[in-house]
């Protein structure tokens, strides 16, 4: 049997070479990254962005006459308001036919009517007590010419006593008196007969009827309610400041203008009074001033088409004083707070002010002092406002094209202001 063949022979092996070559393998890795990462294509660097400068609407203010159109509510009131009376005893025998409430009577028209008879009666018993009293004194005074013609035939020459008793000067005396009291009576009951009819004092509406036809009535007892109808008053409640612009009636003058709305009017219809007198008192609260303002022909009598008056009716009121003064209007929202404004001065930072109120409405406001022409007022509203802060003009690139020194402000508003 023989022996199996010798297996072949092997090289050594070396590991430290293999340690090299990994080593190497990682070093030429770690050489090209880095050459990557300081060699790779970077984007350019944006500069930081800047901060918008904020927009603002803007006014240039400037004096003018102004004067505020002062707004207030008031209440109807009846200029004239009377309750008709009897001034005799009777029976009411009728009312006139038109006499009905809301309807509408004339001076001196009659209106009611009492028993005549009674009145009529003591008319004639006064006429002929007249007649008998004037007819004594005609026999009265020709008894007095016979004791005259006597008294000169026999001469003598009696004390005055004597004589004013010869010559009956007593019983003349007497006479004339008895006649003037029978004529005062005929006119007494010729008064007493024309009171029977009740007339009205002035052009009138018939408020109410407070008896009914065929009711005794004594002296003095309430028969009618009359409201006039020439002229009716609005009171209306103003601050007490408002009234340095109103000018009230004056016998030479006129007051100030006033125009009237109500909601149940027809759009667009008014009806205008007169600023006519102060009241000396306050109302209730004691905060507001009564003003009277007058209104003529308040059912529009002779107005055909205008919205009547009605009493107890709250109506809107626009006062226009005609007196002026030397002011700068601006929006009440450019107000910041009571007395305050922003303006972007000439280098276009904001500049805070205060002003002085001349009066202050609900959408406009009146400057005394603090504004000068040619400023401009900041009307918008901003985030986090500093004095000082830079801003622009929302015109202000149509300024610029048009060499506008102080740019293109807004137009200044024409509003109404607010009592």
């Amino acid at each position: 049997m023989s022996a199996p063949p010798a297996s072949p022979s092997h090289p050594p092996r070396r590991p430290w070479l293999a340690r090299l070559s990994a080593i190497a393998i990682l070093a030429l890795a770690v050489a090209v990254a880095g050459y990557w990462l300081t060699h790779r294509p970077q984007a350019p660097k944006r500069a930081p962005a800047e901060r918008p400068v904020p927009r603002v609407e803007v006014m240039t203010v400037g004096h003018q006459a102004e004067a505020p159109v002062l707004n207030a509510h008031g209440r109807v009131l009846a200029a004239r308001e009377t309750t008709l009376s009897t001034s005799i005893n009777g029976r009411l025998e009728a009312f006139a036919p038109q006499v009905e409430p809301g309807r509408r009577v004339a001076k001196g028209q009659w209106l009611a009517r009492l028993e005549r008879t009674d009145y009529e009666l003591a008319l004639r018993e006064a006429e002929a007590s007249l007649a008998s009293a004037e007819s004594d004194l005609a026999s009265e005074q020709g008894e007095q010419i016979r004791a005259a013609a006597e008294y000169r035939t026999f001469g003598r020459d009696l004390p005055p006593a004597r004589r004013a008793l010869v010559l009956r000067e007593p019983q003349l005396k007497a006479a004339k008196a008895a006649v003037e009291t029978a004529r005062a009576q005929r006119d007494r009951a010729q008064t007493d007969l024309a009171r029977t009819e009740v007339t009205a004092p002035f052009d009138a509406v018939i408020q109410e009827k407070l008896v009914g036809e065929g009711a005794g009535l004594g002296a003095y007892a309430d028969i009618l309610s009359l409201v006039g109808i020439e002229r009716f008053w609005v009171r209306l409640n103003l601050p007490q400041e408002a009234l340095t612009w109103l000018d009230t009636h004056t016998a030479d003058g006129h007051g100030s203008r006033v125009e009237l709305d109500s909601p149940a009017w027809p759009d667009g219809q008014i009806r205008e009074g007169e600023v006519w007198s102060v009241l000396p008192s306050l109302e209730e609260s004691g905060l507001m001033t009564q003003v009277m303002v007058a209104v003529d022909d308040p059912l529009a009598l002779e107005h055909e088409g205008a919205p009547a008056l009605r009493l107890g009716d709250l109506l809107e009121a626009r006062l226009y004083p005609a007196q002026t003064r030397q002011l700068i209007r601006i929006p009440v929202s450019a107000l910041r707070g009571n007395r305050r404004v922003w303006l972007l001065d000439e280098n276009n930072h904001l500049r805070m002010r205060d002003v002085e109120l001349a009066h202050r409405g609900d959408e406009v406001a009146l400057i005394e002092s603090g504004l000068n022409d040619g400023e401009r007022v900041i009307l918008g509203n901003l985030a986090n406002a500093e004095a000082g802060m830079a801003l622009k003009a929302r015109d202000s690139e149509m300024a610029e094209s048009t060499d506008s020194p102080s740019g293109d402000a807004a137009a200044t508003p024409h509003q109404e202001g607010n009592a």
